[in-house]
């Protein structure tokens, strides 16, 4: 079995901070491994240790991603190639999938294609399944438990209503989420000892896209401002014994419709 995993190198959201003149995202983070991806990057794992599976990891990114990809390379994979270019840091979702897809088939043909349900950072979730359609594979996103037996994957995945269960042949795309297993604790040992050699970048031509379909113009999509959302909030103290404060309390809620 071949295993192709996708991974993003994204800011730690934690430290991201808005310039609010600007209306953009201050990226001068730390940076990481999406925490949906170490979900992926842990299923590839666990099949690889069961079924002697080969494990490529995809990434979309800048060159200093190649240093996140170390990590990505000690949870168990092969090796990881990073497309990167000027384009970068202004790809939308589409892009960033045709591109993954390139890779994929360069790389491939592969029998499982996992992803993390969403990145930490965009977060419209789009990518995985694009990916899917462009490589004209079966697609199940949500995924929170997974098994493989032979060219079948078994996958649960939870809706708004309903936990559905479905067999999926292989080759299929598969997005899975936070629920699927626990990743495993990575060292600092663990990725120190991991050689760049394992970790190869290329651009966009070498995996048969044209730089000119990824420059901000040509994209379907362009973020053209950021800002923190906003709430307004007020408080009130209410006074006097315990039995008026609560009717007070009561009636003001019934008011705001909070309790109908």
């Amino acid at each position: 079995m071949r295993i192709f995993v996708t991974v993003k190198h994204v800011p730690d959201t934690t430290e991201v901070r808005f310039d609010a003149g600007g209306g953009l995202l201050v990226h001068q983070a730390p940076t990481k491994i999406n925490d949906y991806d170490r979900n992926a990057l842990e299923a590839a794992a666990q099949l690889r240790e069961s079924a002697g599976a080969e494990v490529v990891i995809g990434c979309v990114g800048p060159p200093e991603a190649a240093k996140t990809l170390k990590e990505a390379v000690a949870y168990g994979a092969d090796r990881a190639v990073l497309v990167s270019g000027s384009w970068a840091e202004t790809l939308d979702s589409d892009g960033a999938a045709q591109l993954l897809a390139a890779l994929a088939r360069s790389e491939g043909p592969f029998d499982l294609v996992l992803s993390g349900d969403v990145s930490e950072d965009g977060y419209d979730g789009l990518v995985p399944g694009l990916l899917g359609a462009a490589l004209d594979l079966p697609f199940v996103r949500g995924v929170r438990a997974l098994s493989v037996d032979g060219l079948v994957a078994e996958v649960t995945r939870v809706g708004d209503d309903a936990e559905e269960t479905l067999r999926v042949s292989l080759p299929a795309s598969l997005s899975v989420t936070r629920l699927v297993n626990v990743p495993r604790v990575v060292t600092t040992m663990q990725v120190m000892k991991v050689p760049m050699s394992r970790i190869r970048t290329v651009g966009a031509g070498d995996v048969g896209v044209e730089e000119a379909t990824l420059v901000p113009d040509a994209l379907a999509v362009r973020t053209l401002g950021v800002r923190p959302a906003t709430q307004a909030r007020s408080n009130e103290m209410l006074e006097g014994d315990a039995d008026a404060m609560v009717a007070d309390l009561v009636s003001r809620l019934d008011a705001l419709g909070v309790l109908s």
